[in-house]
């Protein structure tokens, strides 16, 4: 029993946290996937999954395939969009890599990332159009 530490309560703490994580992500798609459609996009899927990979919300605007990446925040101590880091732009590519060989796309297909604050006066919407692509990473 020597050196290990015994943490009590701590799992259903974390669980709690994760849950309530997992809501405000999805509440984020949500609102975002709205805000994409206002927009004129066309929301052809949402949540797609490539092994470990996930593109949040895969959409249509003019002849272009627009892969979006949403990340929401419920605090400014970091802005969503700050989130999508070399690392995150990686699996997306890989993602929609996969994503365009199982479609059969031919598009060009362009990577958008929608962050969303939940302020004090309700969610704010960043959508920056063309966020990275295949060859500024």
């Amino acid at each position: 029993m020597a050196g290990m530490k015994f943490f009590f309560g701590g799992a259903k703490r974390q669980t709690a946290e994760r849950k309530e994580a997992q809501e405000v992500g999805v509440t984020g798609e949500e609102l975002a996937a709205r805000y994409l459609t206002d927009q004129g996009l066309t929301v052809v899927e949402r949540n797609y999954r490539n092994g470990r990979h996930e593109i949040d919300i895969v959409a249509l605007e003019g002849d272009e395939l627009v892969v979006v990446e949403v990340k929401t925040r419920t605090s400014r101590w970091l802005e969503p969009e700050e989130a999508v880091d070399r690392s995150k732009r990686l699996a997306l590519i890989e993602a929609a890599n996969q994503y365009v060989l199982e479609q059969h796309c031919t598009r060009p297909v362009r990577f958008d990332v929608v962050g969303i604050v939940h302020g004090e006066n309700g969610p704010e919407v960043n959508h920056i159009r063309n966020a990275f692509d295949m060859f500024s990473l």
